[in-house]
Parts: structure tokens; sequence; C-alpha cells
């Protein structure tokens, strides 16, 4: 056994160009399969984890576009369309609701900063239930004229918690009341204000873009959600599990051209290996032919040839998993640019399960590639071989 394996290796070492190109062909392909699975379980995990952080079990907002709604829950997207006031009074009499807040997301020019700022107007009494996962330094607003900072807007201005400042096309005065740690998620790019300062920030009394509602009781969703949709026509109701539906049926064509890509890569692989094994035993004949001759079996010969495709698949499979984990990050930079949507967080990580299952298929693509090169190597004729 031993032997066979160490003349398996001597094989491929005597044409190392060509044993190269074919185990990096393949070590591609294993790449770029281990990159998509793991890029789609990480898609979803990361999906559920940024919706979880919401707090929220669904979202009333204006009737629309379901992608359109998504964006709102996940990026807080302005959406130039408001909820009626009478609203918040129904979903706050709707029996099973436990707590209910008015969410205004808005642009509000900043010329001091040469930006403009995203404003997120919500109820700073209800902030700590529905965000329990937030870092805050400092404290939550207690007045209207006290704001919280996300991370990435503090790291810009360079505010701090006891900071003021103002607007220059206004003459109210804020103060910073604490800073929002790093979420890595939209959370980071906000001003977040007590609902009713940015309601009249924005000038529109009573005018909410979202009422994010919380339930008692999560196996009674569907009731609640059901009375308040009677009870209130031209709302649209949005659960966290339907966004999460949505935002995965928008990126499932993404996904299954990524699968399709990575399987006709493995395919183009397998062509590759059986082709530089069948160039092996036909450049080998005699020398198989040789081994015959002195007392080698069929089945030795079958075996050996074997080998050496297990050899180069499983070498490849393990260098492209180094490959698609060290270039990680350029792999998720790419598919974030091309994607309508791709949540926070790592999504290519190892994933010992997912590059195993990466390897083991190789590993039978490779095997299945083998035998028709060392079902012929063992058909060689001993006596024709070595006369040439």
């Amino acid at each position: 056994m031993t032997s066979s394996l160490h003349l398996a290796f001597q094989n491929l070492l005597r044409h190392r160009t060509r044993s190269a190109l074919t185990m990096l062909g393949i070590a591609a392909s294993v790449g770029v399969l281990f990159a998509v699975f793991s890029f789609n379980r990480g898609f979803e995990q990361s999906l559920a984890q940024q919706l979880d952080q919401t707090g929220l079990h669904f979202m009333v907002v204006p009737s629309g576009c379901a992608h359109e709604v998504a964006s709102l829950v996940l990026h807080g997207n302005v959406i130039p369309r408001y909820i009626d006031d009478g609203v918040m009074e129904h979903v706050l009499a709707t029996e099973g609701v436990a707590l209910a807040t008015p969410i205004l997301v808005a642009q509000l020019p900043n010329p001091a900063q040469k930006r403009i700022d995203l404003i997120y107007g919500v109820d700073m009494k209800v902030l700590e239930e529905i965000k329990p996962d937030w870092d805050i330094t400092g404290s939550i607003p207690r007045s209207a004229h006290e704001i919280l900072l996300g991370y990435e807007v503090a790291q810009h201005t360079g505010l701090k918690a006891g900071d003021s400042f103002r607007y220059p096309q206004m003459d109210e005065l804020f103060h910073v009341a604490g800073v929002i740690g790093n979420t890595t998620s939209a959370d980071d790019a906000f001003v977040y204000f007590p609902i009713a300062t940015a309601q009249r920030l924005m000038e529109s009394p009573g005018g909410a873009t979202a009422i994010g509602v919380k339930v008692d009781n999560p196996e009674r969703l569907g009731l609640v959600t059901e009375a308040l949709e009677k009870a209130v026509p031209g709302i649209q109701i949005v659960t966290m599990g339907q966004v999460m539906n949505s935002i995965s049926n928008l990126a499932a064509s993404a996904k299954s051209l990524s699968i399709s890509i990575a399987l006709i890569a493995v395919m183009i692989s397998a062509v590759g290996v059986m082709n530089s094994i069948l160039m092996a035993v036909f450049e080998r004949t005699q020398e198989l032919g040789m081994m015959r001759a002195i007392g080698a079996s069929r089945f030795d010969v079958f075996r050996m040839i074997l080998k050496e495709t297990t050899i180069l698949s499983l070498a490849g499979g393990v260098v492209g998993i180094i490959i698609a984990v060290l270039g990680s990050r350029g792999i998720e930079s790419f598919v974030r640019s091309v994607m309508p949507y791709v949540p926070s967080g790592d999504l290519v990580r190892f994933e010992l399960s997912v590059a195993l299952g990466s390897v083991a298929f190789i590993f039978v693509v490779g095997l299945l590639s083998g035998l028709y090169p060392a079902w012929k190597a063992s058909k060689i004729n001993p006596i024709e071989a070595i006369k040439g």
C-alpha cells in the first residue's frame, strides 16, 4: 500500500508542470465552490442576525413594494411617504401589542460638515427594548435636545458623549447624550433623535415612515397582524420573517448563478484531471507493460493510476480552500458590488463542515475522473507494450 502510494507520488513529480497546472485547476474550482457555499451560509446567518437585532416583530408601513419595505427595515432607507397619524392609535389599541414606536427616517443637510445626515426619529422610552444589544457610551436621550450618535457618525464628526453642536440652518443646540458602539450594521450611520424632535425638524408633526411593533406573545403574531390589517386599510404589515424571505428571493438568482458557475468550474477541472492522467498513461505505456510483465496485476495498475488522480484532487482541494479563505475579503467586496443587498458582517469565513464537504465533493469527482484512465492503463497488454 505504502509503496504504491509512493510510486504514485513519483509518477506525478515526473511531470511537475503538468501536475501543478492540473492541481491549480482543481484548486480554482474548489475555491469557487467553497466560497459560494460559505457565502450562502454566511448570508442567511448574517441576515437572520441583523433582523433579530431590530428587536421588533413587525413593521407597519404605507402600502408599497416589499423590497422597498425591506430596505427601510434593514438600511433605514428614506421612503417619501408617511403613515396617517391615526394609525398609531389603532396599533396601540390592538390586543397583543406589547409596545409600538413611530419611526421617522429622513435626510437632514449638514452644511458645516459638507454632508447630509441620516436622521432616525424613535421613541427613546422603548429604545432599550428594541435595541437590547447596543453598547452605548453615555446615556439614552431623555430630553428633546439630546441625541444619540451612530458609531460611524461619531467617528466621522469627532463628536463624543457630552459634546454639543448645531445645524447652521437652525438655532437649536443639540447635546450628544451618548454614542453607540460599533454594530457593523446600518445602525452605525444614523443620528438618533427623539421622535417628536425629528418630526419638528422635518416639519411633519405626527409623521412617521413606519411603526415598529413588538407583540407580547410571538405565537400570536399572526392574529395580531390580521386584526390590525382588518382595522386599518391602506397599510402594509411586514414581519421580520417576510423581510428575510423578500431579501432571500432577491438574492436567489445571484446565488443560483454562482452555484452554476462553481459546478461548471468543477466539471472543467474534472476533464482536466482525466486528460492529464490519460496523457500520463499513454506516455508510460511501456513502463506499465513492464510492470505487468514482472508480476503486477491489472488491479495493481488500476489502483496506482487511481491513486494519482486522488492525490491531485485532494491536494488541489486543500490548496483551493486555502486560496478562498485568504481571498475572502476580496470575494466579499466583489459580491457586495454586484448584489442588490448583502447583510453586514463577515460572510465568507472558514467553516470546517463546508471545507470538508467541498474537498469530499472534489475527491469524488476526481475519483470518477480517474476511473477511465485507470481502466485504460489496466488493459495494456504487457507484450505489445514492451515491443512498442
